[in-house]
C-alpha cells in the first residue's frame, strides 16, 4: 500500500500554503501526515476524475459515496 494513503496530502479537501495545512470541512489546522474527516479512501468524492455527479474516464453517472474505479491515493492518474 502506498505510504500516503488517508494522509492529508492526499486530501481533496486539506488545502495548504508553505507549512500552514489546513482541513477545510473541519476549519481547522493539521499536517501534511495527519488525517482530514472528510477524507474517504476511494470514494467519487475524493477522486479527481468525477465532477458533478459523473466520471469523467467513463462517463458514468456517480454519487460522490461511490467507489470510484479509477481512483488513485496520490491523485495523478
Amino acid at each position: 500500500m502506498d505510504e500516503s494513503y488517508g494522509k492529508c496530502r492526499t486530501c481533496r479537501y486539506c488545502n495548504h500554503k508553505d507549512d500552514l495545512w489546513v482541513c477545510i470541512p473541519e476549519s481547522r489546522p493539521t499536517g501534511p501526515d495527519e488525517g482530514c474527516g472528510r477524507y474517504r479512501p476511494g470514494s467519487c468524492g475524493s477522486c479527481l476524475s468525477w465532477g458533478g455527479g459523473r466520471c469523467s474516464r467513463s462517463g458514468e453517472d456517480r454519487d460522490s459515496l461511490d467507489v470510484c474505479s479509477h481512483y488513485d491515493p496520490r491523485g495523478s492518474f
